[in-house]
């Protein structure tokens, strides 16, 4: 008899916590008895994440050698969508038959979307069961996703003027999906919301401390699994408050370095791409740079504040352990969840091109404030419950098992 398959599906974003966000789902999977199958945007990454688990790879469709512009520009999801895959009809088509084609490759029973808008236009009509996979960004609130105009970002002030401006846009849009779906005779969408509506399931990989959309009435959340296996922190000597860093190099970083260095904290830094030679200049007895990533839940417990970029996975770590965050987003998903953390009183915020950070490193050491709320944001964390995620998501995949296959 041949075995069911899952189909995990990754198109949009960058970096491993997407990869990290499907890691546990395709567990439960194979102990299940699943032929896991992943498209992934880069296959590059997966053995970071994944390797060792016996998946089929496949190269995920997605816009290439795109210019992304100005995300101060993106008031809404639907300017976000506009730029991967939606900008015409006939780019969108191609997009979709792609998917399409990997469908019938592989013939799901089950197909996990981690962001992947164009999978979920192609998914229109099928039959196999359809589950939203990934943080609050990557998985709408279904509360809010047939609302008119459609998902305006956080940052967003509406207005009367704006809102029928977000509207034509969402028209726009939709008329761009309808026109692709009828070339490929396929169902049209009466909403853009029906895009993400139509999944069955969600395994919302988050907690409302952290939800970019806000706390959500309805929703289970799943939480974050901490990362496993990484070494323990070694300070430098250096007296002054322990000080951890997860950055990437960024054009202000060693003004970073310097106001920290003027501080005469204790920092730990690991700084994705830095050029040696500022390495070289800023390594002392009260500065040292590692070149892997070390435990964070023992930095946790042993920092007296950390400094990082606003990623999801980074920053429920430290919230889930009451400490403070100074965040440098890089873009707008960063963004966003930093907006939420800092609304709480729990992270302070600084933007990559300034030319100081002194102000924001004193509020860090003297706002005792910024520990308070932290721990308790913390009390209201619980821990991630890895055996009730395994149940959870094994329900959903036994669920499906009364489907038929993915066609109509």
């Amino acid at each position: 008899m041949t075995k069911p398959r899952l189909l995990c599906v990754w198109e949009q974003g960058a970096h491993l916590g997407h990869l990290s966000n499907l890691r546990l789902p395709i567990e439960v999977a194979l102990e299940q008895g699943f032929d896991v199958v992943l498209a992934a945007r880069e296959l590059h990454r997966v053995d970071e994440v994944l390797g060792g688990l016996p998946i089929t790879l496949l190269q995920a469709p997605f816009k290439q050698n795109s210019v992304t512009g100005d995300q101060a520009a993106f008031l809404s999801y639907t300017h976000l969508l506009g730029q991967q895959c939606f900008s015409s009809s006939t780019e969108l088509e191609m997009y979709v038959r792609a998917w399409r084609g990997i469908f019938d490759l592989v013939q799901p029973r089950i197909v996990l979307f981690e962001h992947s808008p164009t999978a979920l236009v192609a998914a229109v009509g099928c039959t196999f069961k359809k589950v939203l996979v990934g943080t609050g960004f990557m998985v709408p609130p279904l509360e809010k996703i047939h609302v008119s105009p459609f998902l305006p970002f956080p940052t967003t002030v509406p207005t009367d003027e704006l809102n029928a401006r977000l509207r034509h846009d969402d028209q726009r849009l939709l008329a761009i999906i309808n026109a692709a779906l009828a070339q490929l005779k396929m169902t049209a969408l009466p909403t853009l919301g029906q895009m993400y509506g139509q999944a069955d399931q969600q395994f919302l990989l988050t907690w409302p401390a952290l939800d970019h959309f806000g706390a959500r009435s309805t929703a289970h959340y799943l939480g974050v699994e901490p990362l496993q296996g990484a070494a323990a922190p070694q300070w430098p000597p250096g007296n002054g408050a322990k000080v951890f860093g997860y950055l990437q190099h960024f054009p202000a970083i060693e003004y970073l370095l310097q106001d920290l260095q003027a501080a005469k904290v204790c920092a730990l830094l690991f700084v994705r791409d830095l050029p040696p030679g500022v390495r070289q200049k800023f390594t002392s007895d009260h500065m040292r740079f590692v070149d892997d990533l070390v435990d964070l839940e023992k930095v946790a417990d042993q920092a007296a504040w950390v400094v990082h970029h606003g990623n999801h996975s980074t920053m429920s770590t430290f919230m889930c352990r009451g400490v403070p965050q100074l965040l440098i987003p890089r873009h707008q998903e960063q963004l966003f969840v930093a907006l939420r953390l800092v609304s709480q009183g729990a992270a302070a915020m600084v933007f990559q091109d300034q030319s100081s950070f002194a102000t924001a490193i004193r509020t860090m050491l003297t706002n005792g404030q910024l520990k308070q709320n932290a721990m308790q944001i913390a009390s209201q964390c619980e821990p991630f419950d890895r055996a009730g995620v395994q149940a959870i998501i094994r329900q959903v995949y036994s669920d499906a098992m009364c489907l038929p296959l993915w066609r109509q």
